[in-house]
């Protein structure tokens, strides 16, 4: 009985996040990376006027252009922390959905605003082929967990047709080179596939985040969620948390600009 209680208590004691501080949570470490990305490496170091070589002698000669290149590194290293925090709310707003076509048109439209402050944010300039924004990223993964529902309740066969399915999408996020492509979608696919039994599909998540330096550690806040969702919470506070990305990507570009002059 002591021990019973003994449990209870641990179970009390231990924190408890939300849905809500979860997207927070993955909100400031976004913001970090890119602050990383395009003030640090395009508004104080300009990364983009240089070749390799001509940067690896800059950093070799000027102490300070180092100091700034480590803190950036820094920056996009703990930023990545996101990357399965963001894949986990992709899933599971995938799981709780009323509609997966009408969510799929959202993060489209809000991956084609948000491409222009991605470019300016990361290049420097309103248009670049080099990669995509992230929420392409998110898309593709949004794309492949519709059809791997619709491969659902196929015994043995449901696990080969995800399987396929989420290398097609990984193939597709490959192609069009978006940003945490790939690893994201997989990451994805694996909470998706196993979301019926909450500590595989964890392991699983975590498994695929390795791809990632630092992901696997977004896996701390994800094990303490509780899948609860702040009450009061409407349609446009949904919407916020999209509107954020490209407007934190145009302030970022913003500061970079004023730097850079």
């Amino acid at each position: 009985m002591e021990n019973g209680n003994t449990l209870e208590r641990r179970r009390f004691w231990l924190p408890r996040v939300s849905v809500n501080t979860l997207k927070i949570a993955g909100a400031i470490l976004m913001t970090l990376y890119f602050f990383g990305a395009a003030v640090i490496q395009n508004g104080i170091l300009h990364v983009q006027r240089y070749t390799p070589e001509e940067l690896s002698g800059l950093l070799a000669g000027d102490a300070n252009a180092m100091l700034w290149a480590g803190i950036g590194s820094m920056a996009e290293i703990v930023g990545m922390i996101a990357i399965s925090i963001f894949a986990y709310l992709t899933a599971k707003g995938a799981e709780h959905t009323s509609s997966m076509g009408r969510y799929i048109l959202s993060v489209l439209a809000f991956a084609l605003i948000s491409e222009v402050p991605y470019d300016l944010a990361v290049y420097g300039r309103v248009w670049s082929w080099e990669s995509q924004n992230t929420l392409w990223s998110v898309l593709i993964a949004l794309i492949t967990l519709w059809m791997m529902r619709y491969a659902e309740g196929r015994g043995a066969v449901t696990y080969v047709l995800s399987a396929v399915a989420a290398a097609g999408g990984c193939l597709w996020a490959i192609l069009l080179n978006c940003k945490f492509g790939w690893g994201f979608v997989l990451i994805t696919a694996a909470l998706f596939l196993f979301r019926k039994n909450r500590t595989i599909s964890l392991i699983a998540g975590l498994g695929a985040s390795l791809l990632y330096l630092t992901a696997a550690m977004g896996f701390i806040l994800i094990s303490l969620c509780t899948g609860e969702y702040r009450k009061g919470e409407n349609r446009l506070s949904k919407y916020t948390y999209y509107a954020y990305y490209p407007i934190m990507l145009l302030l970022l570009a913003l500061a970079s600009f004023c730097l850079g002059r």
